[in-house]
Formats: structure tokens, C-alpha cells, sequence
């Protein structure tokens, strides 16, 4: 993966993508530059954590030592990286504040747990560094003797006075255990289980868990905003849990991991994030898994705001990997929403994106944000999988299509569907038609005049419609899983040669005309205007590029 990233990164240094065309005249790509920040995870900062290394990995230990610390945000300033307050930050992501009034490379420094280091070690090296951060402390922890290490209400005065520190909620329970089931089963995650009721000898409702929840954060606000006089309106889920994975089957461990879900029940979520909306909160903030780093950005939910953890290990790989994230990220959504986004298309400033796993297509505005999704179970009717597996989108105005590849089911069959887009841009199954088996393996469609076209990944150019075979891009050269997406402009076809990390224009009887340089994980393209929209996928990330397209060959 680093190989991966040092030639992407190659790639995207470059303002301007082109390369020196056939007769057709020269394709020049300007990559948009949309601006997110990433939001940086600590807890301790110590050469003596208070937590034991017991049932800890060894990579994700969550402490930073002091000299780490100092040298990781040295290296960030370097690198052009400029820290930025909590309420600059949130004022770009609603919307609020424009781009251009952010630095080029912003970050945000988040601390959880309210462990005293904060005050006593990391106070003096943000200071060294003209740095600010923000801590998410525990109401329960605070003043408890019970709980060493911990800030006490001294110390968060003292965290304000800094002017360094911003003081928001981790909840009042925090961390607490939660009785969740009639054995005495506890759970560390407090805000993703329902509690059992022990005198009631039965779980709480989702009505009862909203309250409960609700109560937390409320109590959390009356008993520091009058002792810091401030507003605390701003959340960070203790372990990054909020009922957004699956519920754990019965009798599975619950103990502490920050990769699995950990609930008792499903449809959490939106409960809990209605409590932090009565409750007068503005903002949450989630984690991002280990090796699955997200930057902030407007497409995210307010209410699912990705951080990047930083632990023992972090600094090796941290500069690399963040400086490789480029681009508008697809929101970092849970099972039963966006997952595995692989064929786009885009009409009217709408974007489309379809699941790679099952029969949804969602909508996108400009920014990323989830619109809407549809899921159409006709699509996988006869899968015993249940995957669509869905492999290119083509839309205009008034319609969408979409081809469904053979997959891998028994008796697998390639399938054309098309959809009408209403005026709000939800859409209706209209037909669902199989289509030959020479194009089992389509990669993408494009309408250009009257003829539907479609590529497979190893450059044979059908017309969709009648199955005829039309031509074969680089004959001379064929191979699978070569080529992908397809999309048409100004009277040509653009394709993505992933073997040469090329975009490709092309004619239809296959004349190659124009090439640029392009991302070696591109998968997906479309047009929006002269806007060229490209789906991009590394190991764990997805997320759209947009280009300008400042010179176009013509066919």
C-alpha cells in the first residue's frame, strides 16, 4: 500500500494532468482541490500511561509519549499542516465559513478521557508550537478520586484559562459500564446498548434508551457550563461507539475493541443522535478503524464526524498516508447504507453511486452528502448471494441505467435496468432485461447519440442494445481486468486504462485519440458538464475526484 500511495500522491502534485495526444488534439484534466481536515485522536500524552498494557494491541496503543508528541506536531508544521480551533473547523463543515478561508492543509486536534497529562505535559508542547486542541472529558470521571489521573475542576479552569484548550462533552458516564442482559453482561459502550432493568426483568425500550441518553447529555451541560461559563455542545462517542454496526449475537464477548460492533440492539443510531440534537448538541464526533482513515469533509454527517486515532505507532505512517487523501471522500456509513460505492453517474448536479454488494443506488450532492438511496430487491431476485453486483451506471435528465454484471451466483445472467428519475431525483424501476452473455463482464455504458455503448475490462466496445460486438481498444495488447468505467463526452468515449493509469478518450469504432495521466486507483467515471468525475478506491478508502476539464480533443 505505501508504494500505492507514494505514486498517487506523485500523481496529484501535479496541478495539471496531460499528455501528448493522436491527431484528435490534447486532453488537460485540473484536478479541484476540496478542502477537508483532518481531525487528529489522543488520549495521554505520558511516558507512563495509566492504562496497563494488558489486552492493549501493541500498535494501537492509545498514548503518545511526550517527545512523540513534540516531534509529530514539528513534523506536521513542516509539512505545511496548520492547526485550527473547534469552531473554525465546524463553521467550514456546516457550511458556514468558505473554503478559502481555511489554511491549505487544516487539522484539528481532538483529546479524549480527560486525563490530567493534558493539562500538566501536552499544554506546554502546543504552547512550544502556537498549537490548540480540544478535550472531550467525562463528567463522571471529573473530581473522582476513584479515578486517578483525572482532570478535576481546578484543572479545567485552568485548561480555559490556557486559552489553548476548547472543553467539550464526552458524556457524563462516559465510559461506563452498562449492564446489558439478565446474566450481568456489562458493556463499556453506554450510548449503543439498551440497558436491562433488573427490576423489570426485561430490556429498556429504544423510547426508555433516548431518555436515558438524553438525561446523560443534558446533565453533562448543567453541571460545567456554569463552572466554565461556556457552551459544551459538541460530542465525542466514547470508543467511536454509537449503535452503528451490528448487534452483537448472543452470547458473543463484549469486551472492548474498537473494530466490532458492540450493541444489543439495532436502530440506535438515529435515537441517540435525536437525543444529542434535543439535548442542545451540534456536532459529533466518531473514529475512523484502524487502517481506514477518513479527513473530515462536508459530505460527512454532523452527527458522524470521522477522527484519526493516534497511538504508539502512528508517526511512521501518518504524513504519508494523510498527504494521499485527495478529493471529496464517500461518507464512512455503516452496513445498510453506502458500502463498497463503485458505479457513478451524474445528471444535474445529482450524483449517483451504486453498492458493489447489494441492489442500492444512492444520491449525492456535490459535497458527498447522502441525499437519498433506493434499493430495488428485483435486482437480485434470482442471486442467492443477494448482490446486484452492479458494474456501470449511465443518467441524463429524465432517466438512469444501469447493467448488473453476471456475478457469481449459479447460472449467473448479465441483466440491463432502467430506472425513470423524478423530478427530486428518486428513481423507478421501469425494466429489468437480461442481456447476452458476451457482455457478462461489462464495466461501464455510455450513451453517445442513439447507441448505448459498453466496454468489459479487457476493452471490447459493444452497442448494448443489440450485443453486437463493435470494436476492441488496444487489440494488440488485450487482457482482462484492464479497463474500466465508461463515459461519453463532446462525441467521444472516455474509458480508465488502469494497467497504464491513463484516461483514455476514444472514438466509438475504438481510435484512440487522446490520453492524460491519471490516478492509479481510479474505477469509475462520468461527466457532469465539463466536470469529469472519477471514483477512486484504495485498500480501505473511497472517494470522488473532480476534475475541470480545461482542454478537450474533439472526435
Amino acid at each position: 500500500m505505501t508504494g500505492m500511495f507514494r505514486l498517487l500522491s506523485a500523481c496529484l502534485a501535479l496541478a495539471f494532468a496531460t499528455l501528448g495526444a493522436a491527431p484528435g488534439g490534447s486532453l488537460v484534466l485540473a484536478l479541484e482541490h476540496h478542502r477537508q481536515i483532518g481531525v487528529l485522536l489522543f488520549h495521554q500524552v505520558s511516558d507512563s500511561p495509566i492504562e496497563s498494557l494488558a489486552g492493549v494491541d501493541h500498535v494501537q496503543k492509545p498514548w503518545t509519549t511526550p517527545a512523540a508528541f513534540d516531534a509529530l506536531l514539528g513534523d506536521l508544521a513542516r509539512e505545511g499542516y496548520h492547526v485550527i480551533p473547534l469552531a473554525e473547523a465546524l463553521a467550514y463543515l456546516d457550511g458556514s465559513r468558505a473554503a478559502d478561508t481555511l489554511p491549505t492543509k487544516p487539522l484539528l486536534l481532538t483529546f479524549d478521557d480527560g486525563y490530567r497529562s493534558a493539562l500538566t505535559v501536552a499544554t506546554p508542547i502546543l504552547r512550544a508550537h502556537h498549537d490548540v486542541a480540544t478535550m472531550f472529558f467525562e463528567g463522571h470521571a471529573t473530581d473522582n478520586p476513584a479515578m486517578p489521573g483525572r482532570l478535576d475542576r481546578n484543572d479545567l479552569l485552568a485548561m480555559q484559562r490556557s486559552r489553548i484548550w476548547t472543553l467539550e462533552s464526552h458524556g457524563w458516564a462516559g465510559h461506563s459500564d452498562l449492564t446489558i442482559d439478565a446474566r450481568g453482561t456489562t458493556s463499556p459502550y453506554w450510548y449503543a446498548n439498551l440497558a436491562w432493568l433488573p427490576s423489570e426483568s426485561r430490556l429498556e425500550t429504544p423510547a426508555e434508551f433516548e431518555t436515558r441518553v438524553e438525561g446523560d447529555l443534558h446533565r453533562m451541560r448543567t453541571t460545567f457550563e456554569p463552572l466554565l461559563r461556556t457552551t459544551i455542545d459538541v460530542f465525542a462517542y466514547p470508543s467511536g461507539e454509537y449503535g452503528q454496526n451490528p448487534p452483537l449475537p448472543p452470547g458473543a464477548d463484549p469486551s472492548t475493541s474498537i473494530e466490532a460492533g458492540h450493541s444489543n440492539a439495532s436502530g440506535l443510531t438515529p435515537l441517540l443522535q435525536r437525543a444529542l440534537h434535543d439535548a442542545g448538541y451540534v456536532a459529533a464526533f466518531a473514529v475512523s478503524l484502524p487502517d481506514e482513515d477518513h479527513l473530515a469533509s462536508r459530505g460527512d454527517s454532523r452527527w458522524e464526524l470521522p477522527r484519526i486515532g493516534v497511538g504508539a505507532a502512528f508517526r511512521e505512517s501518518f504524513l504519508e498516508n494523510l498527504s494521499a487523501q485527495h478529493g471529496v471522500e464517500y461518507p464512512e456509513v455503516a452496513d445498510g447504507r453506502i458500502a463498497d460505492p463503485g458505479p457513478i453517474c451524474a445528471a444535474d448536479g445529482t450524483l449517483y453511486v451504486a453498492a458493489t454488494n447489494r441492489p442500492t443506488i444512492f444520491r449525492l450532492d456535490a459535497h458527498g452528502s447522502e441525499l437519498g438511496a433506493s434499493t430495488f430487491g428485483a435486482l437480485a431476485s434470482d442471486r442467492p448471494s443477494g448482490s446486484a453486483a452492479i458494474a456501470a451506471l449511465d443518467c441524463d435528465a429524465h432517466h438512469l441505467v444501469a447493467v448488473q454484471q453476471a456475478g457469481f451466483d449459479p447460472a449467473p445472467q448479465p441483466y440491463l435496468d432502467r430506472f425513470r428519475r423524478a423530478a427530486d431525483g428518486t428513481l423507478a424501476l421501469v425494466s429489468h432485461e437480461p442481456l447476452t452473455h458476451a457482455m457478462n463482464w461489462l464495466v461501464g455504458i455510455a450513451q453517445l447519440g442513439p447507441t448505448l455503448y459498453g466496454i468489459d475490462d479487457s476493452g471490447t466496445i459493444f452497442d448494448v442494445l443489440t450485443g453486437r460486438s463493435l470494436a476492441v481498444l488496444d487489440a494488440a495488447h488485450q487482457r482482462s481486468d484492464r479497463f474500466a468505467g465508461l463515459a461519453a463526452h463532446d462525441g467521444l468515449l472516455y474509458t480508465l486504462d488502469r494497467a497504464e493509469h491513463r484516461l483514455i478518450a476514444f472514438t466509438p469504432d475504438g481510435a484512440i485519440v487522446a490520453r492524460a495521466a491519471m490516478d492509479p486507483d481510479a474505477r469509475d467515471l462520468a461527466f457532469d458538464g465539463s466536470r469529469l468525475l472519477v471514483s477512486s478506491w484504495t485498500n480501505n478508502r473511497r472517494s470522488l475526484r473532480i476534475y475541470t476539464v480545461v482542454e478537450a480533443p474533439h472526435a
